[in-house]
């Protein structure tokens, strides 16, 4: 997979092909973090940059977020009473996340972990992604 989060990967994706490199990935975006804003990336099937399933990812010290974008599209859901937006860094672009999106980090990395795993297919069955539809 590749992973694109700041302007250098913009111009050079990052290759993640093992879980040591997506440990490393997990890293450099959590250090990305500066204050109360996390980071997003852009995660792509390596072969294919501009297909799909393609992830958007946040990914902040306690908790973060998994948007992928398929066929149909799907989301992380925490808490679906939630109400509002949470705030994340694209590239020095700030990002309005719905609040009911946000999860445990732990859930994050272990949807990175299946994205890497399957190919760039989370399974359709993964109970970490709803299908959404611009709702909940």
């Amino acid at each position: 997979m590749s992973a694109i989060f700041d302007h250098e990967t913009g111009s050079a994706p990052l290759t993640v092909a093992t879980h040591d490199e997506l440990a490393d990935l997990v890293d450099r975006l959590t250090q990305l973090t500066d204050g109360p804003v996390p980071s997003i990336a852009e995660i792509s099937i390596t072969e294919d940059p501009y297909g799909l399933p393609m992830l958007y990812v946040g990914l902040g010290p306690d908790t973060g977020f998994v948007q992928e974008m398929a066929d149909p599209p799907r989301a992380t859901v925490g808490d679906p009473d939630a109400t509002g937006d949470v705030l994340f860094d694209y590239i020095a672009h700030t990002q309005e996340i719905p609040a009911w999106q946000v999860v445990p980090r732990e859930t994050v990395i272990a949807l990175l972990v299946a994205y890497l795993d399957h190919g760039g297919r989370i399974p359709g069955d993964d109970p970490r992604l709803r299908p959404v539809d611009g709702g909940k």
